[in-house]
């Protein structure tokens, strides 16, 4: 995921899986076959979700297994999965020309997924300009993580020229379809003033939509806005409440500041 902050981009790890999208498109098939679609696809699902129980128990040689099989059957959703394993070092070493070649394998099937991920391996070894047909196609497919990123370009000046209003757009656009990205993004706007009147309140909320979905920058955020008293009254006991358990997973930007937060007189 890719969010927008105030001076840089930050690259937040994609949780294996998380840009899968499965792209149907409907032909003019006969109930009967459209039954053995389904029941097929229903087997892979059921494949897939047991590679994915594999991974949360560490047994990841059995889940590659699993995954390879569908990848070469044309899963999509199973190439993405290699690639994402390759890319982050789920299969060992990360090798990035296989997690290349996997997303390239999904994304000639028009899988949006895919061709957002070529996008994200060029754009961070900052190639932004090469990335951004990718983010462009995926945007087409309505993808909200591309339609993010687009946002990011404007809002960064990558590429474009910086435009806090368009990177709006974009974010916008991104939320119709619930990405805890943009909602951070909307919210870091409105917290400090890009592109729209400075309103702690309006960033609150969209910090609380984005936090609700599990987004540790967003609920970092929201600390910060209790402990400071931004738009409403301060409350230190809940700005503590709410960072304690990101800083017990190990999170170093909440165990920084739920430092701060105990030991300030404030």
């Amino acid at each position: 995921m890719w969010i927008k902050t105030r001076n840089s981009i930050v690259v937040i790890t994609f949780t294996l899986f998380l840009s899968s999208f499965l792209l149907i498109s409907c032909g003019n098939s006969t109930n009967v076959e459209i039954k053995k679609v389904d029941s097929s696809q229903q087997e892979i699902d059921i494949q897939f979700k047991n590679a994915e129980y594999l991974l949360d128990q560490d047994k990841s040689e059995e889940a590659y297994k699993i995954l390879k099989k569908l990848a070469d059957e044309g899963d999509a959703k199973s190439q993405i999965a290699l690639g994402n394993g390759y890319e982050y070092g789920f299969w060992g070493n990360t090798n990035l020309e296989q997690a290349k070649y996997w997303y390239t394998k999904a994304a000639n099937q028009n899988y949006a997924g895919g061709i957002h991920n070529l996008g994200v391996l060029e754009f961070k070894q900052g190639n932004y300009k090469q990335a951004l047909p990718y983010f462009e196609k995926g945007e087409s497919l309505n993808h909200p993580e591309s339609i993010n990123i687009l946002g990011v370009y404007y809002s960064e000046g990558i590429v474009f020229e910086q435009d806090y209003k368009k990177a709006l757009e974009y974010f916008r656009q991104a939320v119709k379809y619930d990405d805890a990205s943009a909602q951070f993004n909307i919210g870091q706007a409105y917290y400090y003033g890009d592109g729209v009147e400075k309103d702690y309140k309006e960033a609150f909320t969209w910090y609380i939509k984005s936090s609700n979905q599990g987004y540790s920058l967003a609920t970092i955020q929201l600390a910060q806005i209790y402990f400071h008293g931004l738009g409403l009254p301060k409350d230190k006991a809940k700005a503590i409440e709410i960072i304690k358990p990101l800083a017990e997973l190990g999170d170093a930007k909440a165990i920084e500041n739920l430092k701060l937060y105990t030991g300030s007189s404030n």
